[in-house]
């Protein structure tokens, strides 16, 4: 199963550092057009993939993160790597988590 998060502020990018403490050595400096997707593996069957993109402020280029995508076996893993990430499951998947 995958579930893709759009997250609330993608500027942010200290809450990824729990996952990926070499994030800074990860990417490069941020220029016009760049994209990285961080793949953060837990187990055979769930992971966590983060998509970065460079956004321009002012006059600099700044690297975001818009979006996660959840990759999990099951729904009891994709609720547990909701868990992880502390985002609520959306309604119209609340009836799984039984």
């Amino acid at each position: 199963m995958r579930y893709i998060i759009r997250r609330s502020n993608p500027e942010d990018l200290n809450s990824l550092k729990k996952d990926i403490p070499n994030l800074d050595s990860q990417l490069e400096k941020a220029s016009d057009g760049l994209r990285r997707i961080v793949p953060v593996t837990l187990s055979n069957l769930d992971s966590i993939n983060y998509l970065l993109l460079t956004q321009k402020k002012g006059t600099d280029w700044v690297w975001t993160c818009p979006s996660v995508e959840l990759v999990s076996e099951n729904e009891q893993g994709l609720f547990g790597l909701m868990e992880r990430l502390q985002v609520q499951p959306p309604a119209h998947l609340a009836h799984l988590k039984n």
